[in-house]
């Protein structure tokens, strides 16, 4: 790559510049009304201009001026929070909790007889054993 302040280089970008500025130009709307940009200029900063406002005096908040705004709504909802957590506490032990049961005392619990393994017959004791050889 050469110099881009002399030689070919330099010389194929300002070709190419050329190229893409008439190629731009037909889509500029300067080419049809020349006082577009002043306008657009101005229609956005009036449209901006509460927003450009209430910035201005955020500048003047300070860091006071923003914990008072924000206790307003979160000292109620602590407080609040805070009696609801004193009234649960304070309630008292509630229901007992339930106790954890393996998988087999849940298949052999509150089941009349005897369990599945001990009621096959010894001709289906194999490896494999359907329900409907069985019951």
């Amino acid at each position: 790559m050469r110099d881009m302040r002399g030689g070919s280089d330099y010389a194929d970008g300002l070709v190419l510049d050329k190229e893409l500025a008439h190629a731009l130009r037909l889509v500029d709307p300067v080419s049809q009304d020349p006082n577009y940009w002043f306008r657009f200029r101005s229609w956005v900063v009036s449209n901006a201009a509460a927003e450009l406002a209430r910035r201005r005096l955020m500048h003047e908040l300070t860091v006071a001026d923003v914990m008072s705004s924000w206790a307003r709504a979160v000292v109620p909802t602590a407080a609040l929070a805070a009696a609801l957590a004193g009234l649960l506490l304070i309630r008292g032990p509630g229901l007992p909790t339930p106790q954890s049961v393996g998988v087999e005392e849940l298949l052999v619990s509150e089941v009349e007889g005897e369990p599945i393994p001990t009621a096959l017959a010894p001709a289906t004791s194999g490896a494999v054993a359907f329900a409907s050889e069985t019951f």
